[in-house]
C-alpha cells in the first residue's frame, strides 16, 4: 500500500475511543490497515464518512493512523482493507470493553458498516 504525505486533519474530532487509546486504557496497536497507532498519528476515522450521512458515534468511528485516514478519505473502507487485515484488527478487541460495548459487538457494527 502506497502511503500519501500526512495531511493536517482539520476535523479534530474527539471521543471517549480517542481519549482512552491516548491515555494508554485501549491497549489498541494498529489501524485496520495493520499500521502501527501512536500517540501522535492516531485519529478517528468515521467507518461511514459524515459527508456521506455517517454519525459522529462509536459505532461509526474506529481508530486509524493520519496516513491511512487521509489516504482512504471519504471513500469506502472497504476499497482499502481485506478481510485479512479486518480479522487481524478485530483480534485487539475479542475481549475487550470499548467505552462502555463489548469488543465483540464493537467489531460486528463496523464490520456491518464496512460490509453490510
Amino acid at each position: 500500500m502506497k502511503i500519501q504525505p500526512i495531511l493536517p486533519n482539520s476535523f479534530g474530532y474527539s471521543h471517549k475511543l480517542k481519549t482512552d487509546f491516548k491515555k494508554g486504557r485501549l491497549p489498541i496497536k494498529y489501524d485496520l490497515a495493520g499500521l502501527p497507532l501512536t500517540n501522535k498519528n492516531v485519529t478517528l476515522d468515521h467507518v461511514i464518512p459524515k459527508s456521506l450521512g455517517g454519525k459522529s458515534r462509536l459505532d461509526n468511528y474506529v481508530l486509524a493512523t493520519d496516513e491511512f485516514n487521509n489516504l482512504r478519505g471519504n471513500n469506502p473502507l472497504k476499497d482499502y482493507i481485506t478481510q485479512e487485515m479486518f480479522d487481524k484488527w478485530a483480534e485487539q478487541f475479542k475481549d475487550l470493553w470499548v467505552c462502555g460495548m463489548r469488543g465483540v459487538d464493537y467489531v460486528k457494527a463496523i464490520a456491518e458498516k464496512i460490509w453490510g
